[in-house]
């Protein structure tokens, strides 16, 4: 519906404030807050053929006179509604093109301050819980229906409760406090540590990465778990061992692990193994990479990237696929060779690449994501980003800046099931570090950051989801939400 209401009004409704105010920012600042005028009196679920109605009232409440309609106007609802599941990269503010009279950028930001009240909203929705509902859940318990035996998890699932403060309803005492997110699992880690910088998820599943070295042969042990309700780390649905063998060693020389990582890409858990030579290098010089189905299956090898002595290679991984960047460091200087974005495909049971994108940038890419809606940064070792703000490349090559939480100088990005693109950042509260959501928005826009609130000791981002631990009651708990 957001876009429905930018596309068909917003041109019209553009030229009839630069008509009055000028083509300066006020003009901008002002379409954009015509636009959430709109939808805060119509509301997400309002009748389509009434927008025409609420854009005049909001017009006329600034002493504008009512614009003629854009030429889309002329489509029925079934074909609104058809519009409303396609074009994906909408969703996200980032569209493939512009409309007439409509400049891109501010329709772009048009839509991104849309979808954060969109979630914002949602949010509230969550945290205060419905009347309906609460009545329903009270009559349910007077008949003794549902509730007895049913477990917190049960009434999470059915909607029954305010959901996004599951600590009010169960004993556990979690909470996914204010964030924009739908609680996944609970798991309780007491006296089971996890190492939140190795999980992947995706497909349902969380997946946990260890290293085993031994005279068998040198390995990453994969094991999955559903993302259902409360449970423990006990027993995987699935288990996986990602061989790793080192280079060849060269003439006096010996190859040596020095990190290795666990990411998702789609539907596929990503292991990357960072291999240096006799260890005194400060950057990996030899990166293998590996994918296994998160539905479970045998590892393939993806690619071995070399960037030779005192090189780096950046890896990124995403819904959208996988990135790659390599750095040469050999002579003394530093080159870094253009990004590659490929998706990784199934072939008769084995993973590849699929064709690559090739994306130019100047320096070393920071922080990178691969999103649905293209490659994301914060900024490059030569154009360093500001705190808190983001750099979106499309396939298309098209590049788009956006501001996340406010200051956040560490931080990472979650792909929104809605399409929305959330950055997560750590900030203080007064019981210690928190999480804070913000969806992407143009620099300068008003945008609210939500807030978990309650102290978290560690936390982590992959694809769609956030996950942290959280301490109450004298439990540990490994709590999984998916972003909205």
């Amino acid at each position: 519906m957001a876009h429905v209401l930018v596309d068909r009004f917003g041109p019209a409704v553009w030229r009839a404030v630069r008509n009055r105010m000028g083509e300066t920012p006020e003009a901008e600042d002002a379409f954009v807050d015509l636009m959430l005028a709109v939808w805060m009196r119509m509301g997400r679920r309002g009748d389509v053929m009434r927008l025409g109605d609420h854009v005049e009232r909001a017009l006329l409440s600034l002493g504008i006179s009512s614009p003629a309609e854009a030429d889309a106007s002329q489509e029925t609802p079934d074909m609104l509604n058809e519009r409303e599941g396609e074009e994906a990269f909408e969703e996200t503010g980032l569209p493939e093109e512009g409309l007439p009279d409509l400049p891109l950028g501010l329709r772009n930001r048009a839509l991104q301050r849309l979808r954060a009240q969109i979630a914002y909203e949602e949010a509230e929705v969550r945290r205060s819980g419905s009347r309906v509902v609460r009545a329903t859940a009270g009559a349910l318990a007077v008949l003794g229906f549902g509730l007895v035996g049913y477990g917190w998890w049960g009434e999470r699932s059915s909607g029954t409760g305010p959901p996004a403060d599951v600590h009010r309803a169960s004993p556990e005492l979690v909470s996914t406090g204010d964030l924009p997110v739908a609680l996944q699992a609970v798991f309780d880690i007491t006296r089971q540590p996890i190492d939140l910088g190795h999980l992947a998820f995706g497909g349902g599943e969380l997946v946990t990465g260890s290293l085993s070295l031994g005279a068998q042969g040198d390995g990453i042990q994969l094991s999955a778990y559903a993302l259902h309700g409360q449970s423990s780390l006990a027993h995987p649905r699935w288990t996986c061992n990602v061989a790793i063998s080192p280079p060849a060693p060269s003439a006096g020389g010996a190859w040596l692990l020095r990190s290795w990582s666990l990411s998702s890409a789609g539907p596929w858990a990503v292991v990357t193994v960072n291999w240096t030579d006799n260890g005194i290098h400060g950057t990996a010089s030899r990166v293998d990479v590996y994918a296994v189905p998160l539905a479970g299956g045998s590892p393939s090898r993806l690619v071995t990237l070399n960037a030779g002595d005192g090189g780096e290679v950046v890896i990124a991984t995403g819904p959208g696929g996988i990135a790659w960047q390599v750095v040469s460091g050999q002579e003394g200087k530093a080159t870094a060779s253009p990004v590659h974005l490929a998706t990784i495909v199934g072939r008769a049971g084995s993973a590849s690449l699929g064709p690559s994108v090739r994306i130019d940038v100047n320096g070393l890419i920071r922080n990178p994501h691969v999103t649905r809606a293209g490659l994301v940064y914060q900024g490059t070792s030569a154009s360093p980003a500001a705190a808190g703000t983001w750099v979106c490349v499309a396939p298309t090559g098209q590049a788009t800046v956006y501001a996340g939480v406010p200051g956040a100088t560490d931080g990472t990005l979650v792909d929104g099931e809605n399409g929305v693109l959330y950055a997560v950042a750590p900030v203080p509260s007064p019981q210690g570090q928190t999480l804070a959501m913000c969806a992407l928005h143009a620099p300068g826009s008003r945008q609210p950051s939500l807030r978990l609130e309650v102290p978290v000791s560690s936390w982590g981002a992959d694809g769609g989801y956030v996950d942290y631990v959280e301490r109450t009651g004298g439990r540990t708990y490994l709590v999984v939400a998916r972003a909205d």
